[in-house]
């Protein structure tokens, strides 16, 4: 009879023991997953505010945009309305670059001689072709590849307008580029130097706004939220 009390009492020992061991191992498990929920939650509010910096600063290049060409329309095809747009595409993707060269164009065209008109279309189609061609530039694009594309936004700008002139001014595809190869010119080499700003222009807006730690927190919060799956499967 002794002897079974004694195994008896051994028996509840253990239990208990392995029963702590079990309670604290899962304790330790909910609090690594409170931890990480509440870092993927921080990560969360810190990307919406990089969010927030972004709208403002696109709504911010609209206007900038907008009041450079209204400031500059004296000077024939000078505008600054192709940087901001490239810049905008560059930064924040090739839809967010139209959407800004398309909305600039729109804007400025309430204040600047000729204002609006069945033009807008092909113009606000030009600008945001430059917008949506500053998408293409690499994250570390040198001078001569924003000297090119913007080249080639210029141009493709150019062709539309002249273009699209036919249907007011039907004077034949041939005299229409001639007659607008003055400022067809004005406006490459014009857009070509303001382009040679750009790199310095998008370095120095991801380093104050901290837009170059958005690919960053993507990928901490991606691992956070695999991790945090993985540990509730685990507990079930």
């Amino acid at each position: 009879m002794l002897k079974n009390r004694r195994n008896l009492k051994f028996a509840d020992i253990q239990e208990k023991d392995s029963a702590k061991v079990s309670v604290d191992g899962i304790d330790t498990l909910t609090k690594d997953t409170v931890k990480e929920k509440l870092a993927l939650l921080t990560l969360q509010k810190q990307l919406q505010l990089l969010k927030l910096r972004e709208y403002l600063l696109l709504i911010s290049f609209v206007v900038a945009g907008a009041l450079g060409r209204v400031l500059m329309q004296a000077l024939p095809s000078v505008e600054p309305l192709t940087f901001f747009a490239m810049l905008s595409g560059w930064l924040f993707g090739k839809r967010k670059g139209f959407l800004v060269g398309a909305s600039s164009l729109y804007l400025s065209n309430f204040f600047v001689f000729g204002g609006q008109g069945p033009w807008t279309l092909a113009q606000a189609l030009g600008f945001g072709i430059a917008g949506f061609a500053g998408g293409f530039l690499r994250k570390k694009a040198k001078m001569i590849e924003c000297l090119t594309i913007t080249v080639i936004a210029t141009l493709t700008f150019e062709i539309i307008l002249n273009v699209s002139s036919l249907v007011f001014i039907p004077t034949g595809i041939f005299m229409a580029f001639l007659l607008g190869l003055p400022f067809l010119l004005a406006h490459v080499v014009s857009n070509g130097i303001f382009s040679l700003l750009l790199p310095k222009i998008k370095s120095y807006i991801e380093k104050t706004g901290h837009f170059n730690e958005k690919d960053i927190y993507l990928k901490l919060m991606n691992k956070l939220r695999w991790r945090i799956n993985k540990k509730i499967k685990n507990e079930a």
